[in-house]
């Protein structure tokens, strides 16, 4: 009897052992360089996760983001500031129409992420990370400010008359889920 009970405790608890565990697979520091391109061209830019075995189908990539994109359209450094998550729905007043790379009104001046599949993300506001799913292997990931048409090379990372003062930074951190 005792014997039974034995084999039907570690029958139930054997499985149980086997666990989910999540692994940060990369920690990746977006260049500077590569915001300032991002935030002054009206295209995507790729950004170049060097991952050995590049990503699976499955991982999670993490965005966390920060800091001020000054959009010009001012006659003074810093009267048009704003975060990597956008002005939202019910901010600045924007005429969509003139908006490149999303008509969205809450993806207006925003920090935007997409993947080979259809679908846009927006930053979320700091100290919250955006999460996407990867859905095939190797996919890339490339980044973009929706600002309007011709409006582009006045944009600067940070604020201020120099604009030292806070400027925007992203951290990418790939994320595996491990099965035990």
């Amino acid at each position: 009897m005792r014997a039974a009970v034995a084999l039907l405790w570690l029958g139930a608890t054997l499985p149980a052992l086997g666990a989910e565990v999540e692994s940060r697979v990369l920690t990746h520091y977006v260049p500077q360089d590569s915001l300032e391109k991002a935030v002054r061209t009206e295209a995507w830019t790729v950004l170049p996760l060097a991952l050995k075995g590049g990503l699976h189908k499955g991982d999670v990539i993490r965005v966390w983001a920060g800091g001020s994109i000054d959009r010009g359209n001012g006659d003074q450094p810093g009267e048009n500031v704003g975060g990597p998550a956008g002005v939202g729905p019910s901010g600045a007043a924007v005429d969509v129409k003139k908006l490149t790379l999303s008509r969205k009104s809450a993806h207006a001046f925003a920090l935007l992420f997409k993947t080979e599949r259809p679908g846009l993300w927006r930053c979320l506001p700091p100290g919250k990370p955006l999460e996407i799913k990867v859905a095939k292997d190797n996919e890339k990931i490339s980044i973009g400010f929706n600002d309007e048409r011709g409006r582009y090379y006045d944009n600067h990372l940070g604020k201020g008359r120099r604009h030292e003062l806070d400027p925007l930074w992203v951290r990418i951190e790939v994320v595996r889920t491990i099965v035990d």
